[in-house]
């Protein structure tokens, strides 16, 4: 399941001669039928760039839950996803309770407007659903926030349920219009034993998280704010967890 500038260019203008102009050039722009255009940034008139800049197997630490999507390949998503990277790899290993997510980032992009319109597209092996109808993926429009003329976005994938559990090559695509811009592929496999013992260990965490109202070495109460606790004990924590890194997704990613 899917848990998935207007620029201001002020002229510094120096000596009587420029001075002269400038009034002249002014004086120009306030005549009847004249627009000032603003020129636009060279690094806006750059190629548009994609770039897939982590990827792996990651946890569920929590969510704003399951919700109804009929564009998705299972026609569900999970809102609001935050996860931790495990390990960075592209092979995916089916366990229930993994995610198999990646960050893009694509610039440069005009500030205005604040959004863009994006194309994603997932391919996967067959899946058979509940309800007996057969799926290879989904292909949507998504609409994501520009910031600084980029946009820096995670999109993947959960496994929950035994019938997504299928081997094989999953590919996502992220285009603009006609452009492609964004391709990452990954390959899952069936796991043995020890390993599903060992990752058990990892993505079962996300069932201790707690989120508490306070912060470290803050006398007043009044300016704390929520914080992600992993556990009551650095001992419940297995070996290895100290390297995971959460990332916060902020959006739905189907």
């Amino acid at each position: 399941m899917r848990y998935l500038v207007p620029v201001v260019l002020i002229l510094a203008l120096f000596g009587c001669e420029q001075n002269a102009s400038q009034q002249t050039d002014n004086a120009s722009l306030s005549e009847p039928g004249r627009v000032a255009v603003a020129k636009t940034p060279d690094y806006l008139n750059k190629p548009l760039q994609g770039k897939v800049t982590q990827r792996g197997l990651y946890r569920m630490v929590r969510s704003g839950g399951i919700v109804d999507d009929a564009r998705t390949t299972t026609g569900k998503v999970v809102a609001s996803p935050v996860i931790e990277l495990v390990r960075s790899t592209e092979r995916i290993p089916l366990v229930k309770g993994a995610q198999m997510y990646l960050q893009y980032r694509i610039w440069p992009l005009p500030n205005q407007p604040a959004y863009v319109e994006l194309r994603r597209v997932l391919k996967h092996p067959e899946m058979t659903l509940p309800d007996g109808s057969v799926t290879t993926g989904s292909d949507f429009m998504v609409r994501r926030k520009v910031s600084s003329n980029h946009v820096i976005v995670y999109t993947g994938y959960g496994f929950d349920e035994d019938y997504e559990l299928v081997e094989g090559d999953w590919v996502f695509q992220i285009w603009r219009g006609d452009q492609k811009l964004i391709e990452q592929k990954f390959t899952t496999y069936r796991p043995d034993p020890t390993e599903i013992a060992s990752l058990r260990q990892v993505l079962d965490l996300g069932n201790k998280v707690l989120t508490r109202m306070e912060s470290p070495h803050n006398p007043n109460p009044g300016l704390n704010w929520p914080r992600v606790v992993v556990g009551d004990k650095d001992s419940d924590v297995p070996a290895g967890v100290a390297e995971i890194k959460r990332s916060t997704t902020g959006i739905p990613a189907p």
